[in-house]
């Protein structure tokens, strides 16, 4: 249900696999009984005097409206906020995460609120998504989860140290002169006194083995314990060459990235079929018209890639009018920034096609 969504927070904002997990807190704060599930969530935010923004986003569609960080800051910042919960158990950058909510609250919210009505439950999926995000807001945060294993690790050598201080305190005594005996009484051979047994100090388990006395192999020492396999699924991988890749933008309507090899403009034979839902989606919708934007990566010479980004917008623009949109119904948009825009070059070099009525 959010999948492509989790993809671009991953790509767009910096989070890689921790988008997963951002969207599963997100989710289990807004659907938060306690708090009055999502009517009480959404109540947050027009308490702040951001109820038209709020009531943009109901039932979903091209009318939503975007929330800037400032905004998403001033709802769920603060001292046990969401941000700050999310920022301490995920030990992410807050930019990032803000960056990101303010991305996905509008999509999330359109399709938890079919009809523009808030409904009583949620899905099923988003059930399950919010559960998972519940055990994550619950747990410690990471800097007080090393705390305890900190502390422990000087803990387990106290008793050897006190053990230790007492041994040399009875030694200390013993080795005191005593007075001299009379004269007159031969004095007793005593034997010396023999000194109190100091235990061994223990090895830890991540010193390196040593040699065992009689000339032998040395000792192995414990292995430690496996370390727990991930529980955070990992975003899909990013196309690493020339491809198509059809998703569902912020306002629930049909959206395509194009990628390119690198230095080439050639648009990849799934075009056709990837586009099938956008070109769908223009003749249900006469009003609505592609907007195309190129990217390229930083490499290279300025000047010649912002040539290539054009010349791909442009091929771009000719595969859609061959797969049925009139071309008056196509603009090309140069965006602010066209150069190194997301993790990696191969991502980057790309045309985004998106609808706008």
């Amino acid at each position: 249900m959010f999948d492509v969504l989790i993809r671009e927070a991953a790509t767009r904002f910096g989070l890689g696999d921790k988008a997963l997990p951002v969207t599963q807190m997100l989710l289990a704060y807004m659907t938060n009984r306690d708090t009055g599930g999502l009517a009480g969530f959404l109540e947050k935010f027009k308490a702040a005097n951001l109820g038209p923004i709020v009531q943009s986003w109901l039932g979903g569609g091209p009318s939503a409206q975007p929330i800037s960080n400032s905004q998403v800051e001033t709802v769920l910042g603060g001292t046990g906020g969401l941000l700050s919960l999310i920022t301490s158990r995920l030990a992410v950058n807050r930019d990032n995460v803000t960056s990101a909510i303010g991305y996905l609250l509008p999509a999330i919210v359109g399709r938890l609120t079919p009809g523009g009505s808030v409904p009583a439950t949620v899905p099923p999926e988003v059930a399950s998504l919010a559960a998972a995000g519940q055990s994550l807001l619950a747990a410690p945060s990471t800097a007080a989860a090393a705390a305890p294993a900190a502390g422990g690790g000087m803990m387990k050598w106290l008793p050897w140290v006190v053990v230790a201080a007492a041994a040399l305190i009875g030694l200390s005594y013993c080795g005191k002169k005593t007075p001299a005996p009379d004269a007159t009484v031969p004095p007793a051979a005593s034997a010396p006194a023999e000194p109190a047994a100091v235990p061994p100090p223990v090895t830890p388990a991540s010193e390196p083995p040593k040699a065992s006395f009689g000339g032998g192999a040395p000792m192995a020492p414990a292995s430690a314990p496996a370390e727990p396999a991930s529980t955070v699924a990992a975003p899909a991988d990013e196309p690493a060459g020339s491809a198509v890749v059809s998703l569902i933008d912020a306002n629930t309507m049909p959206a395509l990235k194009v990628y390119f090899d690198s230095g080439k403009t050639d648009v990849h034979a799934d075009f056709a079929a990837k586009s099938a839902d956008l070109v769908a989606y223009m003749k249900a919708n006469p009003d609505a018209k592609a907007v195309i934007s190129g990217f390229n990566d930083p490499t290279g010479n300025a000047a010649a890639n912002a040539e290539l980004s054009k010349n791909r917008a442009q091929a771009v623009q000719a595969a859609l009018v061959s797969a049925g949109v009139a071309q008056d119904r196509t603009v090309l948009e140069k965006p602010a920034e066209t150069t190194g825009t997301a993790a990696s070059n191969a991502a980057s070099r790309r045309v985004e096609v998106v609808l706008r009525k």
